[in-house]
C-alpha cells in the first residue's frame, strides 16, 4: 500500500484518538460526558437523526457529523504528514523542529477556524501566530505531534491494520482512486 493510503488511514485512526482525547475530560461517573451541543451541517446526518444539533461529547469519532469529524481529521492529517517520513526513517524530531512544526499546526488550525478573528465571539489569545501563543496553548499545537508519531511507530510496528482502517471509514486503498 502506498504512502499516500497509509497516511489517510493512520490521519482517521489519529482523528479518533484525538476526539477520545479532547472527550475524556468531560467523562461523568456514569460514563456519559459533560454534553457539549453543536450544529450539524452534515445534511444526511441531520436527515437520519431529525435534528441538525449534535452533542459532540457523547458522539465517539464515527458517529459524528462530517463537519465536525473534519477537525479532528484535519488536525490528525497535518500531524502524520509532518511527522511521518522522519518516523518511517527512524530519525529523531528535534526540539526545533517540534516547534516549527507546531508553528504549522496553529498556522492551519487558524485556517480552519476563522471564527477566531470574529470581532464579537473570536479569541484574539488564539488569533496570533504560533510565536505569540501562550505556552499551554503552544503545548495544545505540540500535543498532536507525540499521538501521531506513536501512530506511525505502530503502523511500523505491524500493530496497526491499514486495510481494516480503510475498510471501516471507506478509505480506497490506492492513491489513484483518492
Amino acid at each position: 500500500m502506498d504512502d499516500i493510503v497509509v497516511k489517510n488511514a493512520l490521519s482517521y485512526a489519529l482523528g479518533s484518538d484525538l476526539h477520545e482525547a479532547w472527550r475524556a475530560p468531560r467523562k461523568k461517573e456514569d460514563g456519559t460526558f459533560e454534553p457539549r451541543i453543536k450544529k450539524s451541517k452534515d445534511e444526511v446526518w441531520n436527515e437520519k437523526h431529525g435534528t441538525n444539533e449534535v452533542d459532540i461529547a457523547n458522539c465517539s469519532f464515527e458517529e459524528l457529523p462530517s463537519n465536525w469529524q473534519y477537525e479532528n481529521l484535519e488536525a490528525a492529517r497535518i500531524a502524520v504528514e509532518l511527522v511521518y517520513d522522519k518516523t518511517i526513517s527512524g530519525e529523531q524530531i528535534s526540539q526545533e523542529e517540534v516547534e516549527k512544526m507546531a508553528s504549522i499546526i496553529h498556522e492551519e488550525w487558524l485556517k480552519r477556524n476563522d471564527w477566531v478573528f470574529h470581532p464579537e465571539y473570536g479569541d484574539p489569545k488564539l488569533a496570533v501566530p504560533y510565536s505569540q501563543l501562550s505556552e499551554e496553548e503552544k503545548d495544545k499545537d505540540k500535543a498532536q505531534l507525540l499521538p501521531a508519531q506513536l501512530k506511525v511507530q505502530d503502523y511500523i510496528n505491524g500493530l496497526i491494520d491499514i486495510e481494516q482502517i480503510c475498510e471501516q471509514y471507506n478509505i480506497a486503498t490506492s492513491s489513484k482512486s483518492l
